[in-house]
């Protein structure tokens, strides 16, 4: 293989390798939920917990004055955590103490602007959903990687046969 072949090879190689860890890691990111909340509404979002289940996450808003009223209600309807008004974003997490329902709320108290939530929470039985990208993304980044090899290695013995 000559030097031209090889340089070529590790081009293709680096270029396939960055785009299919952008596609495998960088939407693996964006792939948590967005909502929009219209102005004057509330999102609910539920899944089923059992007693002891244990969930964590976060979320972050946008639009408007990026503010929103979040809380989280029990299968009783008992509110079990009340962050009252969260300005841009929130991490937390909670213990389920019953099997049931539990849902959160997001409600959009300015009515005349639209606001977008980006939520991390993910139920302990959500099953595990791999998107396209991240199908494409994984077997790119090895395809990359061996190209990148195979054309290092190319170019190291397309030098040491120019030396001789």
């Amino acid at each position: 293989m000559n030097r031209r072949t090889s340089s070529v090879l590790m081009f293709v190689g680096m270029s396939v390798l960055i785009s299919g860890f952008y596609l495998a890691f960088f939407w693996m990111k964006l792939r948590q939920g967005h909502y929009n909340v219209e102005g004057g509404s509330v999102l609910q979002l539920s899944w089923y917990l059992q007693e002891g289940d244990r969930t964590e996450g976060g979320f972050t808003v946008s639009g408007g004055n990026e503010e929103v009223r979040f809380y989280i209600e029990n299968p009783s309807g008992e509110i079990i955590y009340d962050a009252r008004i969260v300005k841009t974003r929130l991490s937390s997490g909670f213990t389920a103490e019953d099997s049931g329902i539990y849902s959160l709320y997001f409600g959009n108290l300015e009515p005349l602007s639209d606001k977008r939530v980006h939520v991390g929470f993910r139920s302990p039985y959500e099953p595990r959903r791999f998107t396209p990208f991240e199908i494409l993304g994984l077997p790119m980044m090895f395809g990359g990687t061996a190209s990148l090899i195979y054309g290092v290695t190319g170019l190291v013995r397309a030098l040491r046969e120019q030396k001789t």
